[in-house]
């Protein structure tokens, strides 16, 4: 794992903290002397970088943040607290395997739930019974990340992902199978260690 994850599991909570902190100065530092428009980052490292400036006033534009989980109300707290519907929010989720997923369009109107889907036909994202894998669940129900990639130079089939996700219904821009509220796997039954990223 991750240094920092490796620090939060054995709560080791300062140097976590301290680690963190050296993160946001880089970033600190870079906003203030460099012309920056976007970034791209975490959930928990756009929440902290935010504390110490005011990214609107910085010239920040645009965020593009994932890498960690975003339930609908730290969705919608990053949306109009720390962006304050100033500055773009793009919610991102993908891996070296998929690419980057596209989103539906979210907000008040579907209270800030995110929906994914895959850049077909490269990849395909399915949501399976994580007792059953070949199974998959029904509409709006949880089930386990299950990523098929294939290109000229790789197929990887049935891969399942450490995600956890619903299973929402095409969209008309992605008329295929999307994926929403993305989650460790098993974050229900047990504790799971994030990290920053």
């Amino acid at each position: 794992p991750r240094w920092v994850k490796r620090l939060i599991a054995g709560k080791q909570f300062d140097q976590a903290r301290a680690y963190m902190d050296h993160v946001i100065d880089q970033a600190v530092t870079i906003l203030k002397n460099r012309k920056v428009s976007a970034l791209f980052t975490t959930p928990k490292l756009l929440e902290a970088m935010a504390e110490r400036m005011d990214l609107i006033k910085a010239g920040i534009k645009g965020v593009f943040c994932g890498g960690t989980t975003m339930d609908q109300q730290y969705t919608r707290f990053l949306v109009e607290e720390i962006c304050e519907n100033q500055i773009g929010f793009v919610p991102t989720y993908g891996n070296t395997l998929m690419g980057l997923a596209r989103h539906r369009p979210f907000g008040p109107e579907n209270d800030y739930s995110i929906t994914y889907h895959a850049p077909q036909p490269r990849a395909v994202l399915r949501v399976v019974d994580p007792n059953k894998t070949e199974s998959l669940v029904d509409y709006d129900a949880w089930g386990r990340v299950e990523l098929t990639t294939l290109t000229k130079e790789f197929f990887m089939p049935r891969f399942l992902e450490r995600d956890e996700a619903i299973r929402r219904s095409p969209w008309e821009n992605c008329p295929w199978d999307g994926v929403a509220e993305v989650r460790p796997f098993g974050a229900m039954e047990k504790k799971i260690v994030e990290g920053v990223y």
